[in-house]
C-alpha cells in the first residue's frame, strides 16, 4: 500500500531516527550528472504522487 500526502497527520507523527534527519552536502553545478540526480528526483516524486497532483490540477 503506498501512502498518500493526505494520508499523514499531524497527530501520528512518528520518531525519525538521528541517521534519517541528516542532510548530506550536495554540490551542484551545470552539468550533466546534476541534471539527472535532479530529474531522477523529480519524476519519483511526480509517479509517486500523480494521481493527487491531477486531482489539484482539475479542481
Amino acid at each position: 500500500m503506498m501512502k498518500r500526502l493526505s494520508d499523514f497527520k499531524v497527530e501520528n507523527r512518528r520518531k525519525r531516527s538521528a541517521m534519517a534527519g541528516q542532510i548530506l552536502p550536495i554540490n551542484f553545478s551545470n552539468d550533466e550528472a546534476t541534471k539527472r540526480v535532479v530529474m531522477h528526483s523529480a519524476r519519483r516524486v511526480i509517479k509517486q504522487h500523480k494521481e493527487e497532483i491531477q486531482e489539484l490540477a482539475y479542481r
